[in-house]
C-alpha cells in the first residue's frame, strides 16, 4: 500500500514538472517573439523620423523657393511699374514735342533741337548755339565725338555738388539746349560746371552749406557748351560755364 501511494506521488510530481517546462518554453518563445517586435517597431520609428526630417527639409526649401520667387514676382512688377511711368513721361515729352509748330524749313528734331552728333555739321545753328567746332576719334572699335557749341542758353535745373565740383541736370524743357535723341528719351541733359567759383560767388552760402551730393534748383545762364560723347564710359562728361544766376529755389 505504502509502495502504492509512493509511486502515485512520483507520477504527480513528474507530471507537474513537465507541466512548468512546458509553461517556461511558452515564456521562453513569447519573450523571443517580443523582442523581435520591438526591434521592428524600433526600425519603423527610426524610419518615420527619417521620413518626417527629410518632410521639414523640404517645407523649408519650399518656403525659402516660394519667398525666392514672391521676392522675383515684386522685383518684377516694380521694374514694370517703373518702365510704365518711364514710358508715359516718353510719351509727354514726344506729345509736346509734336504740338511745336513745324515750318516746311524745319524738322521736328530741328524745332525740338535735336541733334545727331554724326550728322551735325560747323556752323550749325542749334538752340541759338553754333556749332563752332566738332572732333571724332576711334574708340574701341565705335566713334567718340566732341562738339563744342557757341553762345549762352539759359536753362531750368538742378545744381549737384560732388566735393568741391559741380554739375548741372536739366531734367525739362530740354528743347531749350542743343541735346540728342538718347537725352530726349532719357529725360535729362547733363554736364559739369568747370567754373565752380564763378557759381560760388553767385550763390555764396547756398552752395557753400550744400551737403555732399546735395541738389539746389535754379534757373541760369551758361555758354559754350562742349557736348563729349565716348561710347562705352562716363570718363569725360560734357561741360559748360557758368555765366550768371537768373533765379533760385
Amino acid at each position: 500500500m505504502k509502495y502504492r501511494y509512493t509511486i502515485i506521488l512520483l507520477s504527480i510530481l513528474i507530471i507537474s514538472g513537465c507541466s512548468n517546462n512546458g509553461s517556461d518554453n511558452n515564456l521562453k518563445q513569447e519573450n523571443e517573439e517580443l523582442k523581435v517586435e520591438n526591434e521592428e517597431l524600433q526600425q519603423e520609428i527610426a524610419r518615420l523620423s527619417e521620413v518626417n526630417e527629410e518632410l521639414e527639409l523640404d517645407l523649408k526649401i519650399a518656403g525659402l523657393e516660394g519667398s525666392r520667387k514672391v521676392d522675383q514676382l515684386t522685383n518684377k512688377i516694380t521694374s514694370l511699374q517703373f518702365d510704365n511711368e518711364r514710358q508715359k513721361e516718353l510719351i509727354n515729352r514726344y506729345q509736346r514735342v509734336l504740338k511745336f509748330p513745324v515750318s516746311n524749313t524745319r524738322t521736328i528734331s530741328d524745332t525740338a533741337n535735336i541733334f545727331s552728333p554724326d550728322q551735325v555739321k560747323v556752323n550749325n545753328q542749334i538752340a541759338g548755339l553754333i556749332v563752332s567746332d566738332i572732333k571724332t576719334e576711334a574708340i574701341n572699335d565705335a566713334i567718340a565725338y566732341f562738339i563744342k557749341f557757341t553762345g549762352e542758353f539759359e536753362v531750368k535745373g538742378t545744381i549737384i555738388r560732388q566735393g568741391n565740383d559741380y554739375s548741372f541736370m536739366v531734367n525739362e524743357n530740354l528743347e531749350s539746349m542743343p541735346h540728342t535723341l538718347w537725352e530726349f528719351e532719357r529725360g535729362s541733359i547733363f554736364f559739369d560746371i568747370n567754373n565752380g567759383e564763378e557759381l560760388r560767388k553767385a550763390l555764396g552760402d547756398q552752395l557753400d552749406t550744400l551737403p555732399e551730393d546735395g541738389q539746389l534748383e535754379i534757373v541760369g545762364v551758361f555758354k559754350n557748351y562742349y557736348y563729349n560723347e565716348i561710347p562705352d564710359s562716363d570718363s569725360l562728361p560734357s561741360y559748360a560755364e557758368f555765366v550768371r544766376l537768373i533765379s533760385e529755389n
